[in-house]
């Protein structure tokens, strides 16, 4: 009995240290919560020292380290994470120092109003998450860019000065910000900046889905960008648009200041939509923006530099933001790539009830309905049609006497808007899964005859109050019989003139089946 007892009171004990652990992890967290973030961690540091056998103290060491984790907040809402394109927002050579941390907060929300500076990202607002990573450095600074022999010489002088008159070449940085380009364009840590992004998508999941980020340092210079990734210096100059553009869009720069053409393996990356690799001046069908010349549009022509060399390679435009600095808005041609990119990720329809993977059994003149709320540009929207076919049933063998309504379950719907998140990408791997899908029935029209009995409602309100547009279709109006009816939505913006892979339609299809009511018992 005295053991039982005693293993009863050791339990009790250790529940009780549990709470109280608990307690004092969740206290110092509200304290981060509440912008105290200097006495935050001061708190979290104390309780890693006091309860190093706590489930919390991991995250604990994450949040109170020298360069630390602080949270994650939401800058801008389109939509659920499963169906927008996220992107992630961090700063590098903050320190926890609330002045610092308020600096960085309103640099972060910079680089939303940049964004929406260009009219390709304004337009298509609606389709992105924007999130602020929070972090906090140790030190501010960049570390130079230093030759071997340029870093001795540092050293050695540094050891003749006191410790406050050295010269730091080093800085313990979140993102470990270093000067690394031509112009000593600052970049950051990929491996760091992923470090901290898998940590915010445990934190708020959604936040890493498509491993986009723009990272700024405070004390960086002009940018670079690529794979994922935007880095760049103060970002409320237009190179926060021009490196998300190389990031995201996978635009290559179109400025020239490299003397002579590239040589040897430069003109294998030299792969894009708004430049061209050439000895010599293409004809207009070899470039890749030759629909546009054929349209004559305004301000696109073939002109000789881009991707940084004077000759050998052409750019589609005199002006645009991947080449004079200063320039926010993107040339036709690459404002046409960015919209093709996001819809690799987003689909036109963004919800579509009841789902589409079972068939629809309703009895003639029933008021039943189908419901399609279509994506909500910021300016214009999107086309709805519906169209409605017959479902030729075939039955199976031996069922000569079944009732021919009686149909077979069916293969799920072509195209259609699942709300299911898409399965995770690679880490550097980049596309959306919708480029990646079959889309060759799209080169014909939907099947059936196309239909007006939809009602159509326009989008409502502002912010978080927005109500989208919808189509609503009304299955009352089918007769007897067994029917297929798609619903197509397309952006027909004129921004985007080849759709090559018809990223810009989407269809849903329901199988319904319409049985004629019965009459009536007499008396």
């Amino acid at each position: 009995m005295g053991r039982v007892l005693g293993i009863v009171l050791l339990l009790t004990a250790w529940l009780c240290a549990e709470d109280a652990a608990d307690a004092e992890y969740k206290a110092a967290l509200r304290l981060i919560e509440r912008k105290k973030w200097s006495a935050g961690r001061r708190a979290l540091r104390r309780f890693v020292n006091k309860h190093p056998e706590s489930v919390h103290v991991v995250d604990a060491m994450i949040r109170s380290d020298d360069n630390c984790y602080l949270g994650t907040e939401v800058l801008w809402r389109g939509g659920p994470s499963a169906r927008r394109i996220d992107v992630a927002v961090m700063g590098d050579g903050f320190t926890i120092e609330s002045g610092l941390q308020r600096k960085q907060r309103k640099w972060a929300d910079e680089v939303v109003k940049v964004l929406w500076n260009e009219k390709s990202f304004s337009e298509y607002r609606s389709y992105f998450n924007i999130y602020f990573v929070r972090l906090a450095s140790l030190e501010e600074g960049v570390d130079p860019k230093l030759t071997p022999e340029q870093l001795q010489k540092i050293r050695e002088k540094n050891r003749h000065r006191s410790k406050s008159r050295q010269k730091k070449t080093d800085f313990s940085t979140a993102l470990d910000a270093k000067a690394m380009g031509p112009q000593g364009q600052v970049m950051m840590s990929r491996r760091l900046v992923y470090k901290w992004l898998e940590i915010a998508q445990k934190d708020v999941p959604g936040v890493g889905d498509d491993r986009y980020v723009i990272a700024f340092a405070q004390f960086g210079r002009l940018g670079m960008g690529g794979g994922g990734i935007a880095n760049v210096g103060r970002p409320d100059k237009s190179v926060t648009t021009h490196e998300f553009g190389h990031a995201f869009s996978r635009l290559l720069d179109e400025y020239a200041n490299n003397p002579g053409a590239p040589r040897g393996a430069y003109g294998k990356w030299i792969r894009a939509a708004n430049v061209f690799l050439s000895t010599e001046e293409p004809k207009k069908i070899e470039v890749p923006w030759a629909h546009f010349l054929k349209r004559r549009a305004k301000g696109v022509g073939i002109y000789e530099g881009g991707a940084t060399f004077k000759k050998g390679v052409w750019r589609s435009a005199r002006s645009c933001a991947m080449n004079a600095a200063g320039n926010n808005a993107f040339c036709p041609v690459c404002r046409e790539q960015t919209i093709l990119v996001i819809y690799e990720y987003v689909n036109p329809i963004d919800q579509a009830l009841p789902a589409a993977s079972k068939r629809i059994e309703i009895t003639e003149g029933d008021e039943q309905f189908l419901t399609v709320v279509p994506m909500d540009p910021y300016k214009h929207g999107l086309k709805v049609s519906w169209h409605v076919a017959d479902w030729v049933v075939t039955k199976r063998e031996g069922d000569d006497g079944a009732d021919p309504l009686d149909v077979d379950p069916f293969e799920p719907s072509d195209g259609g808007a699942e709300s299911e998140a898409p399965p995770p990408r690679p880490m550097f791997s980049f596309g959306g899964n919708r480029d990646r899908a079959d889309r060759s029935l799209y080169n014909s029209p939907p099947s059936g005859k196309q239909v007006k009995w939809s009602k159509q409602t326009k989008a409502s309100g502002r912010g978080r109050k927005r109500k989208p547009p919808k189509s609503v279709f009304p299955l009352s109006k089918l007769g007897v019989g067994a029917w297929r009816i798609t619903c197509q939505v397309e952006d027909t913006t004129r921004w985007v003139l080849k759709d090559s892979k018809h990223l810009l339609k989407e269809r849903v299809t329901w199988r319904v089946v319409v049985k004629p009511k019965v009459a009536a018992a007499s008396d």
